[in-house]
């Protein structure tokens, strides 16, 4: 059915462009981002411009992203399999970024990046995956399977003095049982292995830690399986325990029969603690949907993300023996938009644990990680990346409770993010890129400058009273190359013309003026900006000193413009 509409779809958009169409159809795909049209001509798009040699539109998202306090520089780099892929997932091993394909290919990429994405010699234990599409193709014709779905949903370097290797987690289909499971395998490292460069292991070299019980039958209509709400997302804690957020696979018992999710004999839609020197495990929560994101924080805590419904995607801290409530309760709907039946009321959490944020409508939070050592305005918070809503979310908690959120748009499904050393945040996109940040340190043009211009022969209290003036317009007018807030970026005004940057709340007066700015013509207009220029909305905020005004202008000429 998928395939059919998705052709049928692109057939009458091929049409309805040969008829003349096309400018208006293509604008409204892409202002509506119309499925699976508008992602098909994304992933074009993406090609083209590679081929082209010219920036990607992720390229020029992330190259500069402004945030409260930072701004962050984004490189991209391209895996080799450039087509969409809805999965996958990052680590850090010593001082090389981990990525992980959703197919099991692994990747590394070091410090330096100059060489981009080197493909590692680590091989990933087999999922069943061939088995299954066979099995499908040859017992269940006529199925959907939904083999994209089926993937390995997160590796962990980890380096606890006590056990150092790879956890991976994925989810298992067993052919012949004709089922599929949640798995956790292990590869142990030898100290004679240092780095991913040196992994030459095969599937064979892994170990078991974990299977989920138990082990689910294929669904009786419908998709075969539904592999993507797995979840999956581990975290560690040293020396020996590693936690894994076990999905419900849609076995709700809305839509497809329960698969044990209240449950406390089966180990779906649970929080899981694995023991990695006994191989045994328990539940530490349940009443969980599909699990997106996990992290063990340095004060021990384990925060999680996870998808709701229809809505009410959640951000919990997971506190040991509680009850999170789905599928009796959560703040979603139904998928057809009635609300779900539930003990406190359409949209509402109290009878049981209720997570710490709800995402209404969803986000499609992927994963979270804490942030530490990184920066001082952002160490200890949280970093929720997101699909949907193409944001990361900086958010910084207090106990149990949300203090704040930061929405970070980058343009682009956020699949993983984690923090690589001391200076980069990582990214893993679902167009097959990692996107590696820097923070670009800010300069204020105003430190020093009362200096400079006494240097330059100003008399120190007027270079004094210019510096402050300049410091008073800074509540309103940004020193930063395009950056602007409530009026336009002063960074190089002296030599451009009026109104020309890319803020959109000049007055008409002022856009109706020619020329350029220079020194003296500045200094008229800062002295009274209503006789200059009428209609200004700097009426009454001139500063009444023509000396004064000229001396900000100078000031403001050594303010240059520096391209972003």
């Amino acid at each position: 059915m998928w395939r059919v509409f998705k052709w049928l779809t692109i057939s009458v958009v091929l049409l309805a462009v040969l008829a003349g169409g096309g400018a208006a159809v293509g604008y409204y795909i892409h202002k509506w981002r119309i499925g699976p049209v508008y992602s098909l001509a994304e992933r074009a798009e993406v090609r083209l411009r590679r081929d082209l040699g010219l920036k990607t539109d992720i390229e020029l998202a992330v190259e500069r992203i402004e945030t409260i306090f930072l701004t962050l520089k984004g490189r991209v780099h391209v895996m080799p399999d450039r087509t969409f892929q809805n999965g996958g997932a990052l680590t850090v091993w010593d001082e090389d970024l981990i990525v992980m394909h959703k197919t099991g290919q692994i990747f590394w990429l070091d410090r330096d990046q100059e060489e981009g994405l080197q493909r590692a010699p680590l091989t990933l234990p087999d999922n069943g995956f061939d088995g299954y599409v066979k099995l499908a193709a040859d017992k269940y014709p006529g199925r959907m399977t939904r083999a994209d779905a089926l993937r390995f949903n997160d590796i962990e370097y980890i380096n606890s003095g006590a056990h150092r290797g790879l956890l991976l987690s994925y989810t298992f289909v067993d052919v012949e049982q004709e089922c599929y499971r949640s798995r956790v395998s292990w590869l142990a490292l030898p100290d004679t292995v240092t780095s991913i460069r040196d992994a030459e292991f095969g599937p064979d070299d892994w170990e078991i830690a974990y299977d989920s019980d138990p082990c689910l039958e294929f669904n009786e209509s419908a998709e075969l399986m539904v592999a993507y709400t797995a979840g999956g997302r581990i975290g560690f804690k040293a020396p020996n325990l590693v936690y894994l957020g076990n999905g419900d696979y849609h076995r709700e018992g809305i839509y497809r029969p329960d698969s044990g999710i209240q449950d406390d004999n089966s180990d779906y839609g649970k929080v899981v603690e694995i023991n990695l020197d006994t191989r045994t495990s328990r539940h530490v929560s349940k009443g969980h949907r599909n699990l997106q994101g996990m992290v063990v924080t340095r004060e021990g805590e384990i925060w999680t993300t996870e998808h709701g419904l229809r809505g009410g995607d959640e951000l919990n801290q997971i506190v040991e023996g509680e009850n999170y409530g789905w599928p009796i309760e959560d703040m979603g709907t139904l998928y057809s938009g009635v609300p779900q039946d539930s003990p406190s009321g359409p949209g509402r959490h109290t009878t049981y644990k209720a997570p710490v944020f709800a995402w209404v409508p969803s986000a499609a939070v992927s994963s979270v990680t804490q942030i530490d050592g990184f920066h001082d305005a952002w160490d200890g918070d949280l970093l929720v990346s997101s699909l949907k809503n193409r944001t990361l979310y900086r958010i910084r908690v207090h106990g149990d409770r949300l203090v704040s959120m930061e929405p970070i748009p980058v343009g682009f499904r956020t699949r993983d993010v984690m923090q690589w050393g001391p200076d980069r945040i990582a990214m893993w996109m679902d167009l097959n890129e990692v996107v590696v940040f820097e923070i670009e340190e800010r300069t204020n043009p105003l430190v020093g400058m009362t200096d400079r211009l006494i240097a330059d022969g100003m008399n120190a209290d007027l270079a004094e009273r210019a510096t402050q003036t300049l410091s008073a317009c800074n509540e309103c007018h940004s020193y930063e190359s395009d950056i602007h807030g409530a009026g336009p970026s002063l960074a190089g005004v002296v030599g451009r013309a009026p109104a020309s940057t890319a803020f959109n709340g000049y007055s008409d007066g002022l856009l109706s003026q020619s020329g350029t700015w220079n020194e003296e013509r500045l200094a008229t207009y800062l002295t009274e900006p209503e006789a200059v220029v009428e209609g200004t909305l700097m009426t009454g905020l001139g500063v009444g000193d023509a000396e004064l005004a000229g001396a900000v202008a100078k000031a403001l000429s050594t303010i240059i413009y520096k391209p972003r």
